[in-house]
């Protein structure tokens, strides 16, 4: 029975890693190769399904590499059998594969701010009882350079962990943590990456269960001493696959010639700006998306895709709203309203600030 749910395991986390809705920097085109005979095969039974973060089309989707993985167990026992595989340490290592991924990447990210980067205008202007919980944590997260750069670091660390058969078990540990941390957050805060977190949460328990001598050493058992063994070739495909992840979650950041996003240029005219002379208008926001929004005085938001080609006017799609920089002037329809620039970046919230006694701000 055991053996069998190692094999379903080892099956599952292939198929897991295959379908999965992902956005690769370099390897994107291979994966949506791979995953085109299986969407397209769904999308044939409803048209529907959206193969995106935790849309219905993912979940199908994501149950499907369950049924394959099942399905696929005689055959990844014949693989095993005949190349003398053990399946415990095949399954350690798959799993190690993904968590050494998804920790590497996601811990890149937050170092380099491209995951929790600094809010947007038009959020640090909407009345907090009005955000979305989502928006609410990641906007606080983003405000704050040292927690985001030290989460990312610890992910990072754990994944360096994961290289290294002296220090797996310790960080297994830590994974369990750190993706238990993250399913718990994206539930609680209904952030839209539930299935993702909860997979990794699943994969980082079943990895740690395979360190059964181990655990019985931390429950007071008598177990043997371990013994590390290297071999040649299986450190060459690790140290291959670790570059190629690291290549993966870096290529970006060298792309871009960006290491902080917060830093990173925006629009020429991204920012926050306040409306005079309109009765229903407080406020503009040129996002850094390429959107015009605008915030009603009862703190009601609209959004315009725009265009930003001519650095002087930024037109609206549908060409009714227009803002003429050279003028400091807003155009909706025929009639044109007066702006200026607010320092957005002055507010409280994205303050570098640090006190040691609560004294000094009480």
């Amino acid at each position: 029975m055991i053996q069998h749910l190692k094999l379903s395991f080892i099956g599952i986390a292939f198929w897991w890693v295959l379908l999965l809705p992902f956005d690769y920097a370099l390897f994107d085109g291979i994966f949506k190769l791979i995953q085109k005979p299986f969407t397209g095969l769904l999308c044939s039974l409803d048209q529907d399904l959206i193969f995106e973060t935790d849309t219905y089309g993912t979940y199908v989707l994501i149950s499907l590499s369950i049924l394959l993985g099942v399905l696929s167990s005689p055959l990844i026992n014949r693989i095993c059998t005949k190349w003398k595989l053990n399946m415990t340490e095949l399954l350690k290592t798959v799993l190690a594969g993904i968590l050494f991924f998804f920790l590497f990447k996601y811990g890149w990210d937050k170092i380099t701010k491209t995951q929790f980067y600094q809010p947007e205008p038009n959020t640090l202007y909407t009345p907090f009882g009005k955000l979305s919980k989502d928006i609410a944590y990641w906007s606080l997260v983003g405000s704050s350079y040292s927690y985001a750069v030290s989460l990312g670091m610890i992910e990072v660390l754990a994944a360096i962990g994961l290289l290294f058969r002296r220090t797996r078990f310790l960080a297994s540990l830590v994974i369990i943590g750190i993706f238990g941390q993250v399913f718990l957050i994206n539930c609680s805060f209904d952030i839209s990456v539930k299935l993702l977190s909860g997979s990794l949460f699943a994969f980082s328990l079943i990895f740690s269960s395979c360190f059964q001598q181990q655990w019985r050493g931390i429950f007071g058992f008598r177990v043997e001493p371990i013994e590390f063994t290297h071999s040649g070739g299986q450190n060459k495909i690790k140290f291959v696959f670790a570059l190629l992840v690291i290549a993966e979650s870096v290529f970006p950041s060298f792309y871009r010639k960006n290491f902080n996003d917060d830093q990173f240029p925006r629009l020429a005219h991204h920012g926050a700006y306040r409306v005079v002379g309109n009765p229903q208008i407080k406020y503009l926001f040129i996002h850094r998306q390429h959107y015009l929004i605008l915030q009603s005085q009862n703190d009601v938001f609209k959004d315009y895709r725009i265009d930003t080609h001519l650095s002087d006017n930024y037109f609206t799609e549908d060409g009714e709203i227009s803002c003429n920089w050279k003028e400091n002037q807003l155009i909706i329809h025929s009639d044109t309203f007066s702006i200026k620039f607010i320092d957005h970046k002055n507010l409280p919230l994205l303050e570098d600030s640090f006190h040691t006694f609560s004294d000094e701000f009480h």
